[in-house]
């Protein structure tokens, strides 16, 4: 019996994750411009040259948005 809801908490959690990455495609290229230039030293240019670290530091914050949402939720 645990082992299926281990399947449907990783389906919720995955399905989170869409979702918030769903809502981010609302986010203005100035503000996604901002986030860059604030996180990062060389801003947008070293998010590119450097796809690995972006991309861990976007799961990084999905992870974080979903804490957030468990939070309030509660």
């Amino acid at each position: 019996m645990s082992r299926a809801l281990n399947k449907t908490k990783d389906r919720n959690k995955i399905k989170s994750k869409l979702q918030i990455m769903w809502s981010m495609r609302k986010w203005s290229i100035e503000y996604i411009d901002w986030r860059l230039t604030t996180a990062y030293p060389g801003g947008w240019k070293y998010a590119i040259k450097h796809p690995l670290e972006l991309l861990n530091d976007i799961w990084k914050y999905l992870i974080w948005c979903q804490e957030i949402d468990k939070d309030i939720s509660n």
